[in-house]
């Protein structure tokens, strides 16, 4: 996605999340998945987090990152070569020009990351009004995010692992796993009660742009 593979590990670091809280099955289970994504949901929209803005397609979810990131030299690892106004990968001899501003570089970092696209791995499913965005993460365990449009707002919201853990602890009986995964199996009451009490906790919001 972005041109160095330097520039990769720089900005996955920005946005890196816990490890994923997983559900043995698509959520809510014993409910159809939709053929695509709804038309209602198919715009552009701008985040009110950061400069990002998010495309939302027939099949495809995208996220367009377009913006200049401060670092100081100190900051970048021994796969990045600084000379001059050329930051290269040692790695695979790809090339950026950069920006000093005082001591800092400005790195324009422009990328376009697919969030979901559907398929056997995404899957979609309505419920109570919500969205529900499935996605594999391996053989046996799906990670599931809310989504809701409400007039020109879109909220995107994940399970916080702080707040949310212990709702689904209660309601599916789950027991507590140290693992750094942790994995939960629902009925559709139980997945319905933990969103009722405000599951899905880690929330984004976007507006849509005309």
């Amino acid at each position: 996605m972005l041109k160095t593979v330097s520039l990769i590990i720089i900005f996955m670091s920005l946005y890196a999340c816990e490890p994923p809280i997983t559900f043995t099955e698509p959520q809510p289970i014993n409910t159809a998945n939709l053929p695509k994504l709804p038309r209602q949901l198919h715009g552009n929209y701008l985040s009110l987090t950061d400069s990002s803005s998010l495309i939302i397609s027939n099949t495809l979810i995208q996220r367009i990152y377009d913006f200049d990131y401060k670092i100081h030299p100190n900051q970048l690892d021994s796969t990045s070569k600084l000379n001059g106004d050329t930051l290269t990968n040692v790695n695979t001899n790809e090339s950026t020009i950069i920006q000093w501003k005082s001591d800092s570089l400005i790195i324009h970092i422009n990328s376009i990351d697919t969030l979901f696209q559907l398929n056997y791995n995404h899957i979609i499913r309505k419920y109570k009004g919500y969205y529900f965005l499935n996605t594999r993460y391996d053989n046996t365990s799906w990670t599931v995010e809310k989504m809701q449009l409400s007039k020109k707002h879109l909220t995107i919201s994940g399970i916080s692992k702080a707040q949310d853990i212990e709702s689904l602890q209660e309601f599916t009986s789950n027991p507590p796993n140290a693992n750094a995964k942790q994995e939960f199996t629902a009925t559709k009451k139980q997945f319905k009660k933990f969103i009722k009490k405000g599951g899905f906790s880690d929330i984004e919001t976007f507006i849509r742009i005309e």
